[in-house]
């Protein structure tokens, strides 16, 4: 798989930073990562992140979803995600039906409805077929507004599996009512800045290495154990069982169990936060520095 080469300036760090800060609800950080993204030229990968984290994090906030080129509507969207809570069956379903449109076929046992896989599946190869379908099913608002968002904003998705999400949530929209999310409280404790260095970052694939092989496991199986115990990790989830569906597949494929996955990344979370003590200091010095320069970014307020 062909996967496009970062600008030189891209820092992976803080892209990492925003996602993990806007799953578990952290505002200032969210803002934070965001200015400095926007400062730094990341403009239309802010564009493209903020509605696929929209539809992967908190899909039926795509009803009222409005993301330009100016800044404030990029921010806005985030941190609508960052404060509400998170249902994440269009990431679960829309992973399993790009792995399915691949040729995997090992997820058929586990997942709620192989009619719903298939249908994503197949949108994938026809979106325009599957738009004119599926607004035929909604029943208008809010479930036709999420459908039309999702028709508008699918091309902004960069990757397959990102536009597979946002299939997903045009389907979840039209088969059952849209769950309600909730404005979340405003977390207590400093965000922990190690979770954003993870497998997307360099810094982070080294140090899941040199952990993998400190408490004697695999690398995929840390990375996954890691992605769905720690880099997952949300301020509050509503019942998503394609998500759990996806959850329970990938660490199969791992060789691991629910179970087991989380005691492996409770034999390596400690180990690999300390090793990576340095290097979240450094990161958390990055958004400081932007912090001391624009202490109220006005951009967007």
């Amino acid at each position: 798989m062909f996967l496009k080469t970062p600008r030189a300036s891209t820092d992976q760090r803080v892209r990492s930073l925003l996602q993990k800060a806007a799953r578990r609800g952290y505002q200032n950080i969210v803002e934070l990562a965001f200015t400095h993204l926007n400062r730094t030229g990341d403009k239309t990968w802010l564009r493209s992140r903020a509605i696929v984290i929209t539809f992967e994090e908190s899909w039926p906030l795509a009803e009222s979803l409005k993301v330009h080129q100016e800044a404030s509507s990029k921010l806005s969207a985030l941190l609508s995600v960052t404060t509400h809570s998170k249902q994440k069956d269009a990431a679960g379903l829309g992973a399993l039906a790009y792995a399915y449109q691949e040729g995997d076929r090992s997820m058929l046992d586990c997942i709620p409805d192989q009619r719903m896989l298939k249908i994503v599946s197949e949108a994938m190869r026809r979106p325009a077929a599957f738009f004119d379908w599926v607004l035929g099913r909604s029943t208008g608002p809010p479930s036709t507004d999420v459908v039309l968002r999702a028709k508008q904003y699918l091309a902004a998705a960069t990757w397959q599996w990102d536009k597979a999400c946002i299939l997903a949530g045009a389907l979840l929209a039209t088969e059952k009512s849209i769950p309600v999310l909730q404005s979340t409280d405003i977390p207590s404790g400093d965000f922990p800045y190690w979770v954003a260095l993870d497998k997307h970052t360099p810094e982070g694939k080294v140090a899941l290495r040199e952990v993998a092989r400190e408490v004697k496991s695999s690398y995929r199986q840390i990375i996954w154990s890691s992605f769905y115990c720690e880099s997952a990790r949300v301020n509050q989830l509503l019942l998503s069982p394609w998500w759990d569906a996806e959850k329970s597949w990938r660490l199969r494929k791992a060789g691991l169990s629910l179970d087991s996955a989380e005691e492996l990344w409770s034999r390596a979370r400690t180990v690999l936060s300390k090793r990576l003590e340095s290097e979240a200091n450094s990161l958390e010095e990055v958004l400081n520095a932007d912090r001391s320069t624009n202490p109220t970014p006005t951009l967007w307020k």
